[in-house]
């Protein structure tokens, strides 16, 4: 099994070297262990990024040919219309079985894509499969875990995107079926990809675990953007829901009665996690 994970970048030097790290660390010499193929899609840096990724080249090509036999990298570092433009550029080059985009300012936790690896090679019917992160500061410090749960398409659509993409990897196979994320979303890509890639049929599976960490500091996209991320979490509910009324008001009204619901739902399934599955701390 071999893993493609494209980190778009542009600007986040100061964070960088983390995640570029911690991809390399998922790396095991066991003989059924998976490979990595790492893909560095930099939109045109102007801070140390480039120099930080040319030195991170260099270093791969110091390390013993067991670990070139499992880990590839590369970086291309070029003008682009945005995160989801350069998600897309890396996916259209990956090779992997199974494929995620981890963006600059996140990083892998310690062991992460094992357990991922473990329940792609236990579940082959799923197409995805996701964890949970672990929310630090930007010294890297942990500040509190993000709890998922088992899949549910009502708390995916009527919530909103509870799957975190640092935690989350595919099957390549789905692209093929679904497309590549829309890059006219500039916040929320993830949530809607999600959604279309279960309208296609694939089937999602939680793995409780914590499988990366995701660095909240002030530049953070959501935060910086955070009225477009709600027109793009009302423009998703208004594509993928089938609402059963026709005028505005009413249409309004379900919408916000539904969104209700759906975070009732989902903190129900978080009580459950916590009560049933396994809880690992960071």
């Amino acid at each position: 099994m071999k893993f493609s994970i494209v980190t778009p970048n542009y600007n986040y030097g100061r964070f960088l070297q983390k995640a570029l790290d911690s991809v390399l660390a998922q790396i095991s010499l066991q003989p059924s262990a998976f490979g990595i193929e790492h893909i560095v899609i930099d939109g045109a840096s102007t801070d140390d990024s480039v120099a930080i990724l040319e030195a991170h080249r260099g270093r791969v090509s110091t390390l013993p040919q067991e670990v070139q036999a499992r880990y590839s990298f590369r970086y291309i570092s070029e003008k682009d219309a945005g995160q989801t433009d350069a998600i897309n550029k890396g996916l259209r080059l990956a090779t992997g079985d199974l494929v995620a985009w981890l963006n600059a300012d996140e990083f892998y936790n310690a062991g992460g894509l094992a357990k991922i690896a473990a329940a792609a090679e236990r579940f082959p019917k799923h197409g995805l499969f996701y964890g949970e992160p672990v929310f630090t500061d930007a010294d890297c410090k942990p500040i509190r875990i993000w709890r998922a749960h088992p899949f549910s398409d009502i708390v995916l659509l009527w919530y909103g995107c509870y799957i975190s993409s640092c935690c989350s990897f595919w099957r390549r196979d789905a692209i093929a079926r679904a497309g590549l994320p829309d890059p006219s979303y500039k916040v929320i890509m993830d949530g809607e990809y999600w959604l279309r890639l279960r309208k296609f049929g694939v089937r999602f599976k939680f793995v409780p675990a914590l499988i990366a960490s995701f660095i909240w500091h002030d530049a953070n996209v959501s935060a910086v953007f955070n009225d477009r991320r709600l027109a793009e979490a009302r423009k998703i509910k208004s594509l993928y829901c089938a609402c059963p009324f026709k005028t505005e008001k009413a249409r309004n009204a379900y919408i916000r009665f539904m969104s209700f619901a759906g975070h009732q739902y989902r903190r129900l399934l978080v009580c459950l996690r916590l009560a049933f599955l396994p809880r690992e701390t960071p």
